[in-house]
């Protein structure tokens, strides 16, 4: 994925997306999709639903840049959805799908943002969050942590990590 951008400030937020799609992919790679559906525990949720979110809310960071882009999937992945019944969503064939579409309109997004629409007031309230830079910065953040729990299942499901 090309990580260019007008803006220095943009172009490492660009790059940790990019790592991240590679990891997602590594974290997804040959679960059954029973396996994809365990959660660990009963307070957590599965890594099929994970990877939604992590998608959905790509989605709305497009979204928020002023390109609206519509998963099909309302509120399934939406943070404190109560998870359902795994047939009821999305599977991973449409998941990585989607994540490839919504990700390259990202990237092409970001690659145009300049200095100038950076330090815009950001558009959405959360801690230490001014600017849009920050509120970009804070959702790569949000899409690493969300990599890490991916790795986390899988390695409770006894399957290799994914780096290293």
């Amino acid at each position: 994925m090309n990580t260019a951008s007008q803006s220095p400030v943009i172009a490492p937020i660009a790059m940790t997306l990019s790592i991240n799609d590679d990891l997602a992919s590594r974290a997804l790679k040959d679960l059954t999709h029973e396996e994809l559906w365990r959660p660990p525990t009963e307070h957590n949720n599965a890594m099929l639903w994970v990877a939604g979110h992590l998608v959905q809310t790509r989605a709305l960071v497009l979204a928020q840049l002023g390109e609206p882009f519509d998963t099909g999937w309302g509120e399934l992945f939406e943070r404190g959805a109560q998870v359902g019944d795994a047939d009821h969503y999305p599977g991973r064939d449409e998941i990585e799908r989607v994540m490839k579409e919504v990700t390259s309109r990202l990237q092409l997004k970001l690659a145009s943002l300049d200095d100038e629409s950076l330090a815009r007031p950001a558009t959405i309230e959360l801690p230490n969050v001014k600017t849009m830079a920050d509120q970009l910065a804070f959702f790569a953040l949000h899409d690493t942590y969300h990599i890490g729990q991916l790795a986390y299942i899988r390695k409770s499901l006894g399957y290799p990590g994914i780096v290293g």
